[in-house]
C-alpha cells in the first residue's frame, strides 16, 4: 500500500513537471487500480504549502485510448480564478486522454447570456457549461448527471448542504449538475489599521457594522477611508440587501416577490453604507474596491473572498499581507451563496469526455490546491478539516466556514436578479426611492414564471412566504 502511495505521489510531480510519458502514466494508473482520467485530478499548478490532500476518488469509466482525438469546449466566468484554474488543468487532462479542451471565458453577465442562448437555441457549442440558479430558465437543457454521479462515488466528499437543491442544481427532481466552488460574501478588515485607531472589529448586524465605521471616521490617516465596496458594479449591492434584508423572496403563489416593508429597511440600509467609502465609492468595480483595500487605503472590504484572498496573501500585489482577517457578514439576512457548478450541455456530442473533464475539475484535491493557489472556496469538506491548512489561514479560512454555514443561494433566474439589481441602481443614483424600487420589483417580476427548481430550492432555504 505505502508503495502504490508513494507511486501516486510521484506521478503527481511527473505530471507537474512534464517528466511522465503516456506509457508510464499508464502504468502507474495500473498500479493504483484507478481509471486513466484520475491522473487529470492532479492540478498544475504549484504545490499548496500544506500536506498533500487524497487522490479523487472519482475514475473513467473508459481507457484513455477511447479519448484520443476528441474535443469538447468548455466555458468559465472570466474571473482570474475558476478560469486560471481551467488553463493550469487542461494540458495535464489532454496529455492524459489524448483529447484536446477549448476553454472559453466571459465575465459573469455576458457568460449567463452566452449560455442562455446556446441552451434554448440548442445549438450546442459549449459541452461543459458553468453556471449557477441564475440560468434556471434552460436546465430542461442539462443532461441529468444522477446515474454517472453515483457510478463513480460523486457526492460523500462535499459539504453536505452543497450536494443539496439550492447550491446544486436540480430538474424535474434529477441531479443536473456537480459543483465547484463555495463563495460566501464576507467583510475583510486590515487589522494595523484598526489597531492604529484603537477601534474593535466586531459585528452581527448592519447596524454594528456601521457603528464601527461611525468609530473608524476622524481616526484614520488621510487618504484612508473606512470601508470600501464595489457600488460601481451593477450586479454586486444586491448582495449588501440580502445581508440586510430578513424576508422571503418567493411569494406565496409562486412568484418573485419580497416584504415590502423589510425590503424598503434594507435598502436604505444599503445606501448608508455608501457613505463610508472613498469619494468615488459609487464608481468603483470589483478590482478597483479591491485595489482600495490592498493598498492599504480603506480599513475594511465588502466582497467575493474567492476574489480577494490570493491577492492579498501576496506581497507582490498586497500591501496587506499578514495584515488582514476574514470576518463574519453582517445580517439579520443572509451572505450570498456562489456556488460554482458544471453542467453537461444534452447538445453535447462528447458527453462522455465531459464528464470526465467535470470529474477532473472538480475534485478534493483540487478543491484544496485551487482554494491556496487561486482563491477558490472549496466546496469538499476535506478543506475544512485539514487542521494544518486551517492553521496557516488562522486569518481567512475558520471565518469562510462560518459564512458558508449562513450562506444561501437566490432563487431567482438571471432575468429576475437583473430586475433586482438594475432597479437598486437606480437608488444609488437618486432615481428612484427606496419604495419605488421595490414597487418596481414587483411590477416588472410579474411578467416572469419562476422556474420550479428555483421554487423548491426557496422552500429548501427558507426564502418562501409562509
Amino acid at each position: 500500500m505505502k508503495h502504490e502511495k508513494d507511486e501516486i505521489r510521484r506521478l503527481g510531480e511527473d505530471l507537474r513537471t512534464g517528466r511522465i510519458s503516456r506509457r508510464r502514466f499508464l502504468e502507474l494508473m495500473a498500479i493504483a487500480g484507478v481509471g486513466s482520467v484520475a491522473a487529470a485530478c492532479v492540478p498544475t499548478a504549484a504545490p499548496a504549502p500544506a500536506p498533500a490532500a487524497p487522490a479523487a476518488a472519482a475514475a473513467t469509466t473508459a481507457p484513455a485510448a477511447a479519448f484520443a482525438g476528441k474535443k469538447i469546449t468548455a466555458n468559465y466566468m472570466a474571473s482570474g480564478t475558476y478560469d486560471k484554474a481551467a488553463e493550469g488543468l487542461k494540458p495535464v487532462f489532454e496529455k492524459a486522454t489524448g483529447a484536446t479542451v477549448n476553454l472559453v471565458t466571459f465575465p459573469w453577465e455576458n457568460l449567463n447570456q452566452a449560455n442562455i442562448t446556446d441552451l434554448s437555441t440548442q445549438t450546442g457549442q459549449y459541452d461543459v457549461i458553468s453556471g449557477e440558479f441564475w440560468i434556471a430558465t434552460v436546465f430542461q437543457h442539462m443532461l441529468p448527471l444522477d446515474d454517472l454521479a453515483k457510478r463513480d462515488n460523486i457526492g460523500p466528499e462535499y459539504i453536505p448542504a452543497l450536494w443539496e437543491p439550492g447550491p446544486s442544481q436540480f430538474f424535474d427532481g434529477k441531479r443536473i449538475s456537480v459543483p465547484y466552488s463555495a463563495d460566501a460574501y464576507a467583510i475583510l478588515y486590515n487589522r494595523e489599521i484598526f489597531d492604529n485607531a484603537g477601534v474593535t472589529p466586531g459585528w452581527n448586524t448592519w447596524e454594528d457594522y456601521i457603528k464601527v465605521l461611525d468609530e473608524l471616521k476622524g481616526k484614520l490617516p488621510e487618504g484612508v477611508s473606512p470601508h470600501s465596496f464595489c457600488f460601481g458594479s451593477p450586479e454586486q449591492p444586491g448582495s449588501i440587501f440580502l445581508g440586510a434584508y430578513d424576508g422571503y423572496l418567493i411569494g406565496k403563489d409562486n412568484t418573485y416577490k419580497v416584504d415590502k416593508e423589510k425590503a424598503v429597511e434594507a435598502l436604505n440600509m444599503t445606501m448608508r453604507l455608501v457613505e463610508y467609502g472613498p469619494a468615488n465609492v459609487k464608481s468603483l468595480s470589483i478590482d478597483e474596491a479591491t485595489a482600495i483595500f490592498l493598498q492599504g487605503k480603506s480599513a475594511a472590504l465588502v466582497g467575493w473572498p474567492s476574489f480577494i484572498r490570493a491577492q492579498a496573501d501576496d506581497p507582490a500585489a498586497s500591501q496587506v499581507v499578514g495584515k488582514w482577517q476574514l470576518s463574519p457578514f453582517p445580517g439579520p439576512g443572509f451572505p450570498l451563496l456562489s456556488c460554482w457548478n458544471l453542467f453537461i450541455s444534452k447538445y453535447s456530442k462528447e458527453p462522455d469526455l465531459a464528464w470526465e473533464w467535470i470529474k477532473a475539475y472538480a475534485n478534493p484535491t483540487n478543491g484544496k490546491d485551487f482554494m491556496v493557489t487561486y482563491g477558490i472556496g472549496s466546496p469538499f469538506t476535506a478543506t475544512y478539516e485539514d487542521t494544518e491548512l486551517l492553521a496557516q489561514h488562522a486569518h481567512d479560512f475558520p471565518a469562510q466556514v462560518k459564512n458558508l454555514a449562513r450562506a444561501k443561494a437566490m432563487p431567482h433566474a438571471f432575468e429576475a436578479y437583473e430586475v433586482l439589481f438594475r432597479n437598486l441602481g437606480d437608488m444609488l443614483t437618486g432615481a428612484a426611492t427606496a419604495e419605488q424600487v421595490v414597487d418596481n420589483w414587483h411590477k416588472q417580476w410579474a411578467e416572469f414564471t419562476v422556474p420550479p427548481a428555483l421554487v423548491e430550492s426557496a422552500e429548501k432555504q427558507g426564502l418562501k412566504e409562509l
